[in-house]
């Protein structure tokens, strides 16, 4: 039976695998040196878990830029399916046969790999050389030229200015600095940079030889008309002899000339939104597997060159029992030559309301071809939406159908007490510190002060052993049984322990070392002891030298004795330091409740509120509760449920970027609310800024206050009792506790960075802090930035990379 189990699952090892494939491609095969190109990675597994990619060595290419997109379905015939792509931005920076090499990835603990890729990058010269007619003249030792391709253009066709600086050999070997390139300032376009020369280069101009520096820049043209491009400008600083000073010379470029041609209105479609260049778009959904009330993303791709900020959203089209929200738009730009191109993707959020098959139809992108001078529509296939019958788990079942996102709580809860901006909490914090500070203090000042006590016990124990010192200088061996009972006499009475004199020599080492004597006073006192012992008996008299020597050793050691011991008696009649502090506990559970009955007393106001929000959010009227909801919210600003329960109303007004701000507010201030996190995945779905919004961990800021109070509490407590009972797990356990109640402290008052979420539907992104500067993006309501800077009433917000602009404080929902 054994040997067939075995045999059955060695069988189905390979048939595990046998779904597998991975494929590599490169979208074109021959490349200018300067050009983008993208290489694609592609999985399709048998698996429920995520591949792990190698990226390859790429030799030859510059990596700018790498997305990951996955797919993961479940179905009962075919199992758990992972589907993975990888795609790299990359520019050639090499000229010749250039090899990708096989992209290795392994699943479930098997090693595949794509096959080898070659790409022939040609040399980019040819895009820099220069117009017939541009060269420098004879007599010219420093020249800049500016030159414009083409000369004339329609609106959002792409202007490429060249600007190309000439040096002498001579005078490029004495000049002082690197030389300075001035661009000239041009209004009316919409600019960005383009790849030149990363270094002179020497080149035989007019049976001349030079240095030839090229600048190169992107122009798209906002309007029709003539337009002047200024001269662009070198400086540099050249010395002509050692005797000679440096000087500073200014060479500029003869000004350049742009015919910009309006578009056509022949055959121009009515939907037109001013896209220019040559475009192809594709669509697909980003999952599979999907239930009625779940959802999914559209993904709409278009690809092609020109100023793919030019591409506006396409309008898509109203589905029957589909519930739309617009999601994001993300482009990546790519070069061919010195072309702009690349891709640009906009996506959706799809909620079926129903199960049943779906068809979107096909989308349509009209954009303006200026190579052919007429209008041009990308389109896509219709698409089918397959969606299974609900899962109970997945929704919320209402009288009016399945919903999409959690329902809204129904009552007001514990009010968030935000312990850690309370002046009153961070007071009671001090109490420790300042009671700790004042027992040692005292501490200090009773050893430099000493009691009456110690003033009387010392001329008694100089007593006993002066009174031994006769004795002790007739050398007799009575002297040492003498000295060891008034040794034990002494620990007796200055320990307080009845019994010790009967005691033998171990159990007086622990007493000693139970009050607080160090083992090594202990170890002598016990030798002390032990001697005297053996030379009470001893057959031949020690002599008057030995018991001087024994006698003042004695003396030594009682008074080290003394120094370091703690009686009972002192223990118990020495000021205790954990009353104090069980005292400072009670007072700060008073305080803490004090607080906590504040913020929680009832008030009738905010629940009347609350209820009437409930009922019109019942009714259907989401904007009158979220206005409830918002009254309730100025008496209760730090309540979740009145948050939770405003960004549902938000959401359900159609009002998407305010819902994903108020969940967001809600999951700080409870990190575990199992709602909040639904219905935020649901609508934005895994946006890396939206999450990087949410507390590291969940965790909130009250209970990280609770953790801290326990922890800095703990640690005095131990330090002061480490004092009285000098135990070394005293010492670790209070070290611990405080370095814990640091670490709760860095994570409860590490300050936290503001973002922003965009409420507006036309909200702009721009790029200065004025209406009338350039336009970078417009970003759809729910899309989370990060705050960098606030100048009045707009917002310097980025998303990382090249997503950062301002955008105004009215336009978006901050989230402090």
């Amino acid at each position: 039976m054994t040997r067939l189990l075995l045999l059955g699952l060695l069988a189905a090892l390979p048939a595990q695998q046998e779904g597998v494939e991975v494929s590599a491609s490169l979208d074109r095969t021959i490349a200018q040196v300067g050009e983008t190109v993208r290489l694609t990675f592609t999985l399709s597994a048998p698996s429920d878990r995520s591949p792990e990619v190698e990226d390859p060595v790429l030799e030859g290419f510059e990596v700018l830029a790498k997305t990951d997109r996955s797919t993961f379905r479940f179905s009962t015939s075919a199992g758990a399916l992972r589907g993975f792509s990888r795609e790299y931005t990359l520019r050639v920076i090499e000229a010749g046969v250039l090899t990708v090499p096989p992209i290795q990835v392994t699943v479930e603990g098997v090693l595949y790999e794509t096959d080898p890729l070659q790409l022939t990058a040609q040399s980019g010269t040819a895009i820099n050389e220069l117009p017939a007619g541009l060269g420098p003249r004879p007599e010219e030792e420093v020249a800049v030229r500016l030159w414009v391709e083409p000369e004339t253009a329609f609106v959002g066709q792409q202007v490429t200015m060249t600007v190309g600086a000439f040096f002498d050999p001579l005078v490029r070997s004495r000049l002082q600095r690197q030389p300075e390139y001035r661009a000239p300032e041009v209004l009316g376009f919409w600019t960005a940079d383009l790849p030149g020369t990363v270094r002179p280069e020497r080149r035989v101009v007019g049976r001349r030889e030079y240095f030839v520096q090229i600048y190169r820049r992107a122009l798209f043209p906002l309007s029709p008309g003539t337009v002047t491009i200024p001269p662009a400008a070198v400086i540099y600083e050249v010395r002509r002899g050692l005797i000679y000073a440096p000087e500073t010379f200014q060479v500029e470029s003869p000004p350049a000339t742009i015919e910009v041609r309006p578009l056509p209105e022949a055959g121009k479609p009515a939907d037109f939104a001013g896209a220019v260049g040559r475009f192809e778009a594709e669509v697909w959904f980003d999952r599979s597997d999907l239930r009625a009330g779940e959802a999914v993303n559209l993904v709409l791709e278009v690809k092609g060159s020109g100023n793919l900020s030019s591409l506006g959203r396409p309008e898509l089209p109203e589905v029957p029992g589909i519930r739309v929200y617009e999601g994001g738009e993300a482009a990546e730009v790519q070069l061919h030559g010195v072309e702009f191109a690349g891709h640009k993707r906009f996506s959706w959020v799809l909620v079926p309301e129903d199960d049943g098959e779906f068809v979107l139809p096909g989308l349509r992108l009209p954009y303006f071809d200026p190579v052919e001078a007429r209008y041009r529509v990308a389109r896509t296939d219709p698409i089918t939406l397959q969606v299974d019958p609900p899962s109970n788990a997945a929704f919320v079942m209402t009288a009016t159908g399945a919903r999409a996102i959690r329902f809204v709580k129904p009552s007001l809860g514990r009010q968030a007490m935000r312990l850690a901006q309370s002046p009153a909490y961070w007071l009671a914090q001090a109490i420790p510190l300042v009671l700790l500070i004042g027992l040692l203090g005292f501490g200090r000042y009773q050893r430099r002060a000493p009691k009456r006590s110690e003033r009387t016990r010392v001329p008694r124990r100089q007593q006993v052993l002066r009174s031994l010192r006769p004795l002790a200088e007739t050398g007799e061996a009575a002297f040492f049984g003498d000295l060891r009972v008034a040794l034990l006499g002494w620990l007796q009475s200055r320990l307080h322990i009845p019994d010790l004199s009967a005691r033998g020599v171990v159990q007086v080492q622990h007493a000693l070392e139970d009050n607080g004597v160090p083992p090594d006073v202990a170890l002598d006192a016990i030798d002390v002891l032990e001697r005297c012992a053996r030379l009470r008996y001893s057959p031949d008299p020690p002599g008057v030298e030995e018991a001087l020597d024994m006698l003042a050793r004695a003396e030594k050691l009682l008074a080290l004795v003394d120094q370091e011991a703690v009686s009972e008696r002192r223990l118990r009649t020495a000021p205790s330091g954990a009353g104090p502090l069980y005292m400072l506990m009670l007072l700060f559970c008073l305080a803490w409740t004090s607080v906590a009955l504040a913020q929680s007393a009832p008030a009738t106001e905010p629940d009347v509120w609350f209820a009437e929000g409930l009922a019109a959010y019942e009714r259907g009227e989401y904007a009158a509760a979220a206005g409830h909801f918002e009254r309730a919210l100025v008496a209760r600003p730090d309540n979740p449920a009145i948050l939770f329960n405003l960004g549902n109303s938000y959401h359900e007004a159609g009002e998407r970027g305010r819902a994903v701000a108020y969940w967001v507010r809600t999951l700080r201030l409870t990190p575990r609310d199992g709602d909040a996190r639904f219905n935020l995945a649901l609508v934005v779905g895994d946006d890396p800024v939206i999450g990087g919004a949410l507390p590291p961990l969940p965790v909130s800021s009250d209970e990280l206050a609770v953790v801290f109070t326990l922890f800095w509490f703990g640690g005095c407590a131990a330090i002061v009792a480490r004092r009285r009972r000098r135990r070394g797990y005293l010492t670790l356990g209070g070290g611990a506790a405080l370095t814990l109640a640091l670490f709760s402290a860095v994570l409860m008052l590490y300050p936290r960075s503001d973002y922003a979420v965009i409420a507006a539907h036309e909200a702009a992104l721009r790029a200065g802090p004025v209406r009338q500067s350039e336009i970078l993006a417009s970003p759809a309501p729910g899309i989370g930035y990060r705050v960098q800077e606030r100048r009045g009433e707009w917002l310097r917000v980025s998303r990382g990379g090249d997503s950062e602009g301002w955008v105004e404080v009215v336009q978006v929902e901050l989230v402090d």
